[in-house]
């Protein structure tokens, strides 16, 4: 005779133990890591979703592995968000850097080049889909969290960071065409 499969409310209470097990661990490691309690807390967060995930799947076979597969995940989610802010710092330096040059050689070429670049984005944005429009206006215009609008949008950080490089790369093709 078989032994049957552990019931749904079991399963939820293991996985509840392995949260509460690992959570506190998690938040410090990544706060050493990233500086930042907010985005320690995402990352615990995004860390046990895969480890659950893992487990659910049955990707994780040996429970010995449990811990090394666990902070190795909180691991590389840390270096994929410092690797993403580093990405970041050096757009925001790019794009202030271009904004100084144009208020140093303050001429009307400058200006009008600056606007005309203003247009076209603002003309290939409204050639975007509505979901990659609203996707890119909320991140780049209303400046909201990433964290927060993947929760809005019911989809993981790293979702939404493949979602944004879609749309990215959608406007890009856009501005590239002139349509």
């Amino acid at each position: 005779m078989r032994a049957s499969p552990p019931s749904r409310a079991f399963a939820i209470g293991e996985e509840h133990a392995l949260v509460q097990r690992y959570w506190e661990r998690l938040r410090v490691f990544a706060l050493r890591r990233l500086g930042d309690v907010a985005s320690a807390e995402d990352v615990a967060q995004e860390t046990m979703d895969r480890v659950l995930a893992a487990r659910r799947e049955g990707r994780l076979r040996l429970e010995e592995a449990l811990p090394g597969f666990v902070f190795s995940t909180a691991r590389n989610i840390c270096l994929h968000r410092a690797r993403a802010a580093g990405r970041e710092e050096r757009a925001i330096r790019r794009l202030g850097a271009n904004e100084d040059d144009g208020a140093t050689t303050d001429d009307a070429l400058t200006t009008l080049v600056s606007e005309e670049r203003r247009a076209a984005v603002r003309s290939a944005l409204a050639l975007l889909g509505p979901d990659d429009h609203r996707l890119l206006l909320s991140l780049y215009f209303e400046q909201l969290d990433p964290a927060d609008l993947a929760r809005r949008l019911d989809c993981s950080i790293g979702a939404l960071r493949v979602r944004k490089h879609r749309a990215l790369q959608r406007l890009a093709e856009v501005l590239a065409t002139g349509s």
